[in-house]
């Protein structure tokens, strides 16, 4: 989150819960429009001192880059999608077991990986039963940026609805011809190139029922994001109306 007025405050950190507010920014651009910036991670926003959250609650914060993530108990080698159309930008580049959709300046950034390969190749013993992070990262034009104690989700929501990723496709209702094209289509998401030539491989219909299926059975990011977001926001002055919403 960051703060573009004068008001000085003074430099905090914590590793317990995690959370760092930062006045010497060093990039450039953020440095040009805020005068400080806090960077949270999900323990400090369900174990928040109070001290920090007065800080939040009575200053005019603005989130920069907001994440929401959804984990999965399920291999990560079996999700299946497909690319999202319209005007969202999609790249691909190969890290452990996983994939970003979008640009570091896209107005939603899509990582996808397993967390445990992740934790891995960290060095860390830790392992997940639910493996599989759909992590979603938000970053609003600076012109589209309002304070987190009036901001509106609808734009989350939105967002959420555009991806069609199935969780498993070995449980799909459908001949294992459709699951082979959807898994290949997957494996080749760090080539835009083989991707694109797979699917223009396939005929008009194959392609329409590839895309029925992943419409039926995409995971409802949406819907799990209504359900839990006035608590997931409910250390923002906003929280009450996240809660009115969600009723």
């Amino acid at each position: 989150m960051t703060y573009g007025h004068s008001k000085f405050l003074e430099s905090t950190n914590s590793e317990d819960p995690f959370y760092v507010i930062n006045l010497n920014i060093k990039n450039e651009y953020a440095r040009y429009h805020y005068n400080a910036m806090i960077i949270m991670q999900n323990d400090a926003l369900i174990n928040m001192p109070q001290s920090l959250k007065e800080v939040i609650q009575q200053i005019d914060w603005k989130f920069k880059r907001l994440d929401v993530a959804f984990d999965i108990n399920s291999d990560y080698d079996n999700h299946v999608f497909l690319r999202p159309h319209g005007n969202t930008k999609t790249f691909s580049r190969e890290t452990w077991s996983g994939y970003y959709l979008g640009g570091n300046y896209s107005k939603v950034k899509v990582a996808v990986y397993d967390r445990n390969a992740k934790e891995q190749s960290r060095g860390k013993d830790i392992t997940h039963s639910h493996s599989t992070r759909f992590e979603f990262r938000f970053r609003p034009k600076l012109s589209e940026q309002t304070s987190i104690h009036d901001f509106n989700t609808d734009f989350i929501f939105d967002s959420l609805t555009k991806f069609n990723f199935v969780e498993d496709v070995t449980k799909l209702d459908t001949s294992k011809w459709n699951k082979n094209r959807l898994y290949g289509l997957r494996k080749n998401v760090s080539n835009k190139r083989k991707y694109k030539s797979k699917w223009k491989r396939l005929d008009k219909k194959d392609q329409d029922e590839l895309k029925r299926l992943t419409e039926v059975y995409r995971i409802p990011f949406e819907s799990h994001f209504e359900l839990n977001k006035a608590n997931l926001f409910k250390w923002t002055n906003n929280s009450h109306k996240a809660s009115n919403e969600a009723v």
